[in-house]
């Protein structure tokens, strides 16, 4: 399983992921007509684990983010419910191979190819450090 939008911000030892003002991000109408797309990919996805923290938006926009850390997969990808902010408020861009994944299933989530093993892959994929 793939990790997605993770940055080093979200753990609490040192990780080698970027830092949130790592990420790419654009503002181009081509990308802008796909995150449209991507940000309800990532809504209706299954949820593998849930919480029920607020965070502040770590780009400064002043967003309260709810229950930012809870878990999302598509059964291939793992990311946390904050990426569909980022992606839609801040153009933060999606690797090119989730992208054509989520084309393939028409953006819509293939949700019932998510069993229990696969959820507690995500999770573990989610968190790992090393």
């Amino acid at each position: 399983m793939l990790r997605v939008g993770f940055v080093r911000e979200f753990f609490e030892v040192p990780v080698d992921l970027p830092g949130i003002h790592e990420l790419t991000r654009s503002d181009a109408g081509e990308w802008q007509g796909i995150a449209a797309f991507a940000v309800t990919y990532l809504a209706d996805s299954p949820v593998v684990a849930e919480f029920t923290e607020t965070e502040q938006c770590l780009l400064g926009c002043g967003g309260n983010l709810v229950g930012c850390s809870s878990l999302f997969t598509d059964g291939s990808w793992v990311w946390r419910c904050d990426l569909g902010h980022y992606v839609g408020r801040h153009g933060v861009t999606l690797p090119l191979e989730f992208v054509e994944r989520m084309r393939l299933f028409d953006w819509k989530p293939p949700v019932d190819v998510v069993d229990g093993s696969l959820a507690r892959l995500a999770v573990q994929t989610a968190w790992q450090v090393a």
